[in-house]
């Protein structure tokens, strides 16, 4: 019994050492702000895949198609089924992925683009609280040590402007072909989380994340109507940046089924219903008081600034929304009076567009 309290001992504090970084692991529960969303939930217990498993209900919609896959490098043809992207996660590290290809250092210095694929949704994806979307690659561990090659994560809500997700990556240095890194050191990057051998864990992304791109906050991309998700490999040898300028290091060169391995993309969160302009369920003053402060603005508005009927203008149109939706929740909950401020609002409304038509 020693021997074997020893031998669990020294895993665990081989495992603690290795995870240094603020952020979340490769797979498993954790306190980080951006734990790994499972795959698959149920009897045989969160983020394996096993016939006794279910694919994560928390997920509403998957990808349903992709446009501009561009494949970087040389890519075997096996692995450029496009098509393996769509639908749910399949934790097949093998038959279910497409490579997005890598770059050599001779690509980069010739201004190659690394490789990319876009991916649409019949269903948009909205900005409430926690993760909005998850993207599952196959990163896997190697002991534990953990085996990734990373990819930028970018949205967008009309297909031709794209908002890239702030990333960090703390990796002190270059890993090497096929060399590994601490998930722990990484941000905001897609494939840090393990899906395949087993372990089905996606990275997950919060729209708020985005809430002072200059895209969002000029009103080209809108976080309540997001229906595009592009990703953009990462060739790892330091020259691609994160959002602060740091270099990211992953597994470079790979090749073959180079570079990052798409799975699938979930959405979690869909778009607010109607008159519901911060996406918490409700429609209540806490969506009233977003029109009230924005009362009167024109423009490049976005859904969460009260422009609930995406006219460029937060006026009447937008607070009759509100109003004819006044309650909407969960139907176990009962529905409230209006409140007061709602009365005013709508009668000093009326009262501007009697003046208007005198």
């Amino acid at each position: 019994m020693k021997k074997v309290i020893i031998i669990v001992l020294t895993v665990a504090a081989g495992t603690a050492g290795l995870w240094a970084g603020p952020y979340s692991p490769a797979s498993g529960p954790s306190q980080a702000v951006d734990a790994g969303i499972p795959g698959f939930v149920g009897p045989a217990g969160d983020g394996i895949v096993d016939p006794a498993n279910q694919v994560n209900p928390l997920f509403v919609a998957w990808a349903g198609a992709y446009s501009g896959y561009q494949p970087a490098g040389v890519v075997d043809e096996q692995w450029q089924v496009a098509s393996r992207a769509l639908g749910p996660v399949s934790g097949d590290e093998i038959g279910g992925v497409v490579s997005l290809g890598d770059l050599s250092a001779a690509d980069i210095a010739a201004g190659k683009p690394p490789g990319r694929i876009t991916l649409s949704f019949d269903q948009t994806i909205g900005d409430a609280v926690g993760a909005d979307l998850a993207v599952f690659e196959n990163g896997y561990y190697r002991g534990s040590a953990f085996f990734a090659e990373l990819a930028y994560v970018e949205v967008s809500s009309d297909g031709m402007n794209f908002a890239r997700f702030p990333s960090r990556s703390l990796t002190p240095g270059a890993v090497g072909e096929y060399g590994t890194i601490d998930a722990t050191n990484v941000y905001n990057l897609a494939g840090k989380h393990a899906n395949a051998y087993g372990l089905s864990w996606g990275t997950p992304l919060d729209l708020t994340d985005l809430a002072d791109d200059p895209l969002v906050t000029g009103g080209l991309v809108d976080t309540m109507l997001i229906r595009y998700v592009r990703l953009v490999d990462v060739p790892g040898g330091g020259t691609f940046l994160d959002a602060v300028g740091g270099p990211i290091y992953d597994a470079w060169v790979t090749w073959g089924s180079g570079g990052f391995d798409l799975d699938a993309a979930g959405a979690i969160h869909p778009s607010p219903g109607p008159g519901d302009a911060n996406n918490d369920g409700l429609v209540n003053v806490g969506d009233l008081g977003i029109l009230a402060s924005n009362w009167g603005a024109t423009g490049l508005l976005r859904w969460a600034q009260g422009d609930l009927n995406k006219d460029g203008a937060v006026n009447v149109s937008d607070l009759g929304i509100l109003a004819g939706n006044w309650g909407a929740q969960p139907p176990s909950a009962p529905a409230p009076e209006p409140c007061a401020a709602l009365i005013l609002l709508i009668g000093a409304a009326g009262r501007a567009r009697t003046r208007g038509r005198r």
